[in-house]
């Protein structure tokens, strides 16, 4: 780990190793790929780069039958959540898009009137780099395309401008591999049958949220949320936009 000043010279990066270099982007969500004096050139405006302290943050994890959002006050409060089944009857866009307005409208828009940022969760094109688009993909980035265009319209109707940015999941991944690799040690019977990859990534995942939320650590939660959290986990409800 590493911190910097942000009177910092870019001079002092150049003592590092691309490695190091790639571990303090990462842990400072900035772009890690690329050569050494791209990743300097990054961190440099990064840690130069005068801005607003962000007192929230709305996030987005994408989905169609479980669209989920968190909004985390700067203290990492859990002020607004919610696991969302669009419940669609089509995905043709004309279907798709007054369900996601309604959706904005009764879950997202009283959160924008008060977050500094929102991060929406981006989704590839193709599973593995294969030249085949899978249906569940086009369908969840009909979801994205209209979610986007919902939120600008949002932000627009409150007269807000919020700065809003696509997250790759890849880059969530790389900041909590270390957490997620200790869940994994923390429950080897669990995870002894279950390959590494996308599925054991989830699993991992969905266990160290609830590590957190059963401990008061890294995010805090009031008992409300976790109730409806625990009974949603269960099936015992199910939030739908009607």
């Amino acid at each position: 780990m590493f911190l910097f000043k942000r009177s910092f010279s870019s001079e002092c990066l150049k003592k590092y190793t691309v490695p190091q270099l790639k571990s303090v982007a990462i842990l400072s969500g900035v772009a890690s790929s690329g050569n050494k004096p791209e990743i300097i050139d990054r961190l440099s405006h990064h840690f130069t780069t005068t801005s607003t302290p962000t007192r929230s943050v709305l996030s987005f994890d994408l989905g169609y039958r479980n669209l989920a959002y968190c909004h985390l006050d700067h203290e990492a409060n859990v002020l607004d959540w919610a696991k969302i089944d669009l419940d669609l009857p089509s995905f043709h866009p004309s279907v798709v898009a007054p369900i996601i307005r309604e959706f904005i409208d009764q879950n997202v828009i009283k959160n924008l009137k008060t977050v500094d940022k929102v991060l929406v969760e981006q989704q590839r094109a193709r599973t593995g780099g294969a030249h085949a688009v899978l249906e569940n993909t086009l369908r969840v980035n009909c979801v994205e395309a209209i979610l986007w265009c919902g939120l600008y319209e949002a932000t627009e109707s409150i007269q807000r401008d919020i700065q809003m940015m696509p997250i790759p999941r890849q880059s969530v991944d790389r900041a909590w591999q270390l957490e997620l690799d200790a869940i994994v040690a923390e429950n080897p019977a669990r995870f002894l049958k279950i390959k590494q990859g996308y599925y054991q990534k989830k699993q991992a995942s969905a266990l160290l949220v609830q590590k957190w939320l059963d401990t008061n650590t890294t995010v805090q939660c009031n008992q409300e949320f976790k109730t409806i959290i625990g009974l949603v986990q269960m099936g015992k409800i199910h939030q739908r936009i009607y």
